[in-house]
């Protein structure tokens, strides 16, 4: 079932595509995780238990040639103690500039087990190209990790890699997410805190996610949040790595994601700075002379990719929403939600203004004729201010012009015109032809304007007048029926 505002709704709220009957066209197929039956998980107590349960893992897996996600955390640092010469894989960003002790740990737990590392030097144009692969895949927008673990795949296949090993379960099995495990939440504070990104505050038509968080109310005012966080989240981070890894044809097993703790989750230890304890006492097992390293989540510099970028501008996103207000991971999430929609629904937007004063014919036939050629019509109504800066007046107030130009059906957008910077416009609108009327042919002033945009890749189509009215001749012609 084709429902594109639920299915943008849910991946900003949720990372992910919630129902399963919900698609952003048809055209798209969205991936859903294939869970371990939990039937099939071992259940763990302690270290030794852990430790012994993981060992088994490994030993499946002989005769393939694996490799390993290391970061600077303990989860894939234990895990390399199970694959001493075998090959590792880390990220570095920037030149090797983002998170330097991130890749010193890395590289510190590689020579306690005789790891070969290699890095995964990752920047913004390795992220854009890998995009449009992990998107093709998931039939959806990805998690910013995803093209990164996409691009590592890749390296790991050209080094004869035949599977790779993660250790992202980790954090959902043990009670890593100690942030959201820090206190008892209430409803209203649950739901606040575990959405992403609220689609009322992005898009021009949001759909209420409240659904899903229903789904666990308890009570009036209760959420039984641990369920939900069981649930969701893991759907949400599971299916990142599962795409990423199979848009690259790669095999992986995530360890942890074998396991399952015998006894409910000690909430008291969590929050009392034992995140994740079990995993705590097998770090200091394999590494017993190395400090426990703090909790960071996998590298990715989004904060400085998108520090000035504007927004999206596609007509599916509020023009007035508040970039600054916005984490590196939530631009992201705009950004790619974007991409997507210019992967599987291109449109082409066209852009045209007037005064639109004594509303007639000739407006009408050159809204009708711009919206003929393009998907998305967004028309310019000039204020009264400007009016009267080019030496004229208009009979109609701007805000009743406005009003008038917004209710003819081929107008998609009305947006206020203050000056004339076409160039400027196109800055806000990322319009592809801009229309307008056949007398500017050819002056100096639309020569330069029509080379400005074609070097943003917009073109400008002109319109013939429509002969025999103009609001001008209107105006002239009331002046003569009143005197």
């Amino acid at each position: 079932m084709t429902n594109k505002n639920f299915c943008m709704s849910s991946y900003l709220a949720f990372r992910y595509i919630e129902r399963e009957d919900a698609e952003f066209s048809d055209r798209t197929k969205h991936r859903k995780n294939v869970y371990i039956n939990p039937a099939e998980k071992v259940p763990v107590k302690d270290a030794d238990e852990t430790d012994a349960a993981i060992q088994k893992v490994f030993d499946s897996l002989k005769g393939e040639r694996l490799g390993l996600l290391l970061s600077g955390g303990m989860d894939s640092a234990i895990l390399a103690s199970y694959m001493r010469g075998c090959d590792a894989y880390t990220f570095r960003f920037l030149g090797g500039e983002f998170q330097k002790d991130e890749l010193r740990r890395a590289e510190q737990f590689a020579a306690y087990y005789s790891l070969s590392l290699h890095y995964v030097d990752i920047n913004w144009n390795s992220i854009v190209a890998a995009l449009p692969y992990v998107m093709a895949s998931k039939g959806a927008p990805v998690h910013s990790i995803e093209p990164q673990l996409y691009l590592a795949a890749q390296q790991a296949k050209k080094d004869g890699i035949t599977r790779l090993i993660i250790g992202d379960g980790s954090d959902y099995v043990f009670g890593g997410m100690d942030k959201l495990m820090s206190r008892d939440w209430d409803y209203s504070d649950w739901k606040e805190r575990f959405t992403y990104l609220d689609p009322v505050l992005v898009l021009k038509e949001p759909i209420d996610m409240d659904y899903l968080f229903q789904r666990y109310r308890k009570g009036e005012k209760g959420i039984d949040w641990l369920k939900m966080m069981d649930d969701v989240a893991t759907e949400e981070s599971y299916s990142s790595y599962e795409n990423a890894f199979a848009a690259a044809e790669m095999p992986y097993t995530d360890p942890y994601d074998h396991l399952q703790l015998a006894e409910p989750l000690d909430l008291k230890r969590i929050r009392n700075g034992e995140s994740k304890y079990v995993v705590r006492a097998l770090f200091k097992m394999k590494y017993p002379d190395l400090p426990i390293p703090d909790k960071n989540p996998m590298p990715r510099p989004v904060d400085e990719y998108f520090k000035n970028w504007q927004g999206p501008t596609r007509p599916e996103f509020r023009r007035d929403i508040d970039m600054s207000a916005l984490t590196g991971n939530q631009k992201w999430q705009l950004y790619c939600l974007e991409q997507f929609l210019n992967m599987y629904e291109p449109l082409k937007i066209g852009y045209t203004t007037g005064v639109y004063d004594l509303f007639h014919i000739g407006h009408l036939n050159l809204l009708r004729r711009a919206k003929a050629q393009c998907d998305y019509l967004i028309v310019g109504v000039s204020t009264d201010d400007l009016v009267e800066y080019k030496g004229k007046r208009s009979v109609i107030p701007f805000k009743e012009r406005k009003e008038i130009v917004g209710a003819i059906k081929y107008v998609d957008e009305v947006v206020t015109q203050e000056n004339m910077d076409k160039l400027g416009a196109w800055k806000k609108y990322h319009f592809d032809v801009m229309f307008v009327g056949d007398d500017w042919k050819g002056t100096d002033k639309w020569n330069k304007i029509e080379a400005d945009l074609a070097e943003v890749g917009a073109k400008v189509v002109y319109f013939p007048y429509t002969k025999g009215t103009s609001s001008t001749l209107i105006n002239e012609t009331l002046v003569r029926l009143r005197g």
